[in-house]
């Protein structure tokens, strides 16, 4: 997985994870097919909240750091990256490693908030809609992927009055804002955007 990137990485990373899946409901200790009952229910919204502002914290401090630079320029160009000196295998290691400690909260969180709690609950279409979630949102924007997860996860229940057509209006509206997402008029917007916060933190500065 190391030496891969771009839609290779993702690819093998969805894979990875149904394989991780298919030996956990094969595992005895994990309660099997049937999965873990008895769970304590003793997650509220409080603590989903809490450990959410954790979180955002810890990303936002990881960004602005001299590792999340590094992190960054690899997104970037590789090959770049490797010619400042860069260990991109490292700093892969690195991400996949934070990556997988806050999915653990979150699956933490999860857990004891359902009695039972089965693998077979994060199949493929989990990790896809994960996915869809960071792109509709823009990739390498935490305030996107936050607007786009609330979107994601609320349009089905609102449009569940609908019934039968819930889910083909779900993936009209989920179509219509990637290509919102993707246009031109956006795109300059969003420029305008990130050239008026530059000017105003010269000005900042010059004070």
């Amino acid at each position: 997985m190391l030496r891969l990137k771009g839609d290779y990485l993702a690819i093998v990373t969805l894979a990875f994870g149904e394989i991780i899946r298919s030996v956990i409901i094969n595992l005895q200790f994990t309660g099997g097919p049937s999965g873990l009952k008895g769970t304590p229910q003793d997650s509220n919204f409080l603590w989903a909240f809490a450990l959410v502002m954790i979180t955002l914290f810890c990303v936002q401090n990881l960004t602005d750091s001299r590792h999340g630079r590094a992190i960054m320029s690899i997104r970037d160009n590789r090959i770049a990256a490797e010619s400042c000196g860069i260990d991109v295998n490292r700093f892969k290691l690195l991400t996949f490693t934070l990556a997988a400690a806050f999915a653990g909260v979150a699956g933490v969180l999860y857990g004891h908030n359902f009695s039972i709690l089965n693998a077979s609950t994060f199949d493929y279409n989990l990790s896809i809609e994960i996915l869809v979630m960071v792109v509709l949102g823009g990739m390498g924007s935490i305030r996107g992927s936050i607007i786009a997860a609330t979107v994601i996860t609320v349009l089905p229940e609102a449009l569940r009055f609908l019934s039968d057509y819930r889910m083909l209006i779900y993936a009209v509206v989920l179509i219509a804002l990637m290509l919102f997402n993707q246009s031109e008029n956006l795109s300059a917007f969003k420029s305008r955007l990130r050239i008026s916060k530059l000017f105003t933190g010269v000005k900042t500065n010059g004070r």
